[in-house]
């Protein structure tokens, strides 16, 4: 085989696949060598604050992986099952996928005197702090327009209450790899319990702690439901439709002056999350409202 073979792979789309011949297509597929087959799937999802819902489809579409382009054989085999089933092959690239977006990813200033450097550079001259970060499967590199507003948000506060920070404590709500915890660190707040949903998320947020030699972030197993204390500072850097799903818990957990920071709000969804979240809660006060990009934070305070 030439290194440009090496180098390739083909993807056969099979489309109109009845749903009872799955398995008999799969069973000629691995016959003929295939290393993988993967469902096109359709889905519905009418706003963020509903979890996908996929659509039912009478006929599979399929795409079916091969190192080398199958021989004809393969495609009588198909036609033999199903003369209707459609296919179309497609030569693709192969790469190493973690490589290239590591080429990508380089130093930058976060917010004041914090830089995020992925922990395989060293850190550049000009940065005072730093957050060394190695993102893994997890969300959080620092780069998104979310992450940057909940980072402006920690240090304006951290800026305005400098002699207060030491004593307060942070919940810093989907956590991903931890990078605004260590942030709330560097800026000089008190214990911060980062929580998280996904597993391997909190594996890496651990690891990013330890990377970072952090002395006061704790990544808990706990979900925020089953949080009883309460925070001087709540961070949720969390898609909109799944703050409203939150807001009772999220203000629960705020202790009375507390401040709460919301970002992940798309500015085309800001009214129906202003109605359904700050208008649906009294009790709070919006303090400031920020936009980046194609995104909208709030800070509100406890009343």
């Amino acid at each position: 085989m030439s290194e440009t073979q090496n180098q390739q792979y083909y993807r056969i789309r099979l489309t109109n696949i009845p749903r009872a011949q799955e398995d008999e297509l799969s069973v000629i597929a691995f016959h003929f060598g295939a290393l993988g087959l993967s469902e096109a799937l359709s889905f519905t999802q009418p706003d963020l604050t509903y979890d996908p819902s996929l659509i039912p489809k009478r006929f599979l579409d399929l795409d079916v992986f091969f190192n080398n382009k199958p021989e004809n054989d393969f495609f009588e085999a198909l036609k033999n099952l199903n003369p209707l089933i459609q296919s179309q092959t497609l030569t693709e690239d192969q790469k190493d996928w973690l490589a290239e977006w590591k080429k990508g990813f380089v130093p930058f200033k976060l917010v004041g005197p914090v830089w995020v450097v992925p922990s395989w550079l060293e850190k550049p001259a000009e940065a005072e702090k730093q957050i060394l970060i190695d993102p893994g499967m997890a969300f959080g590199t620092g780069t998104h327009a979310t992450t940057k507003m909940a980072s402006y948000f920690i240090h304006k506060l951290s800026t305005e209450s400098a002699t207060d920070i030491k004593n307060w404590n942070v919940l810093d709500v989907g956590t991903g790899t931890a990078i605004l915890a260590v942030l709330a660190e560097l800026c000089g707040y008190g214990i911060i319990t980062g929580i998280e949903i996904d597993p391997e998320a909190r594996r890496k947020a651990r690891e990013n702690c330890e990377l970072n030699k952090t002395e006061q972030v704790m990544i808990s197993d706990q979900q925020l439901d089953e949080v009883r204390d309460q925070y001087e500072v709540v961070v949720a850097n969390i898609i909109d439709g799944v703050l409203i799903k939150l807001r009772k818990d999220l203000i629960r957990v705020v202790k009375p002056q507390g401040h709460l920071f919301l970002t992940g709000i798309l500015q085309e969804r800001d009214n129906l999350f202003f109605e359904r979240f700050i208008e649906a809660t009294p009790e709070i006060k919006v303090l400031k409202r920020i936009q980046k990009d194609e995104w909208v934070g709030y800070w509100v305070q406890k009343q």
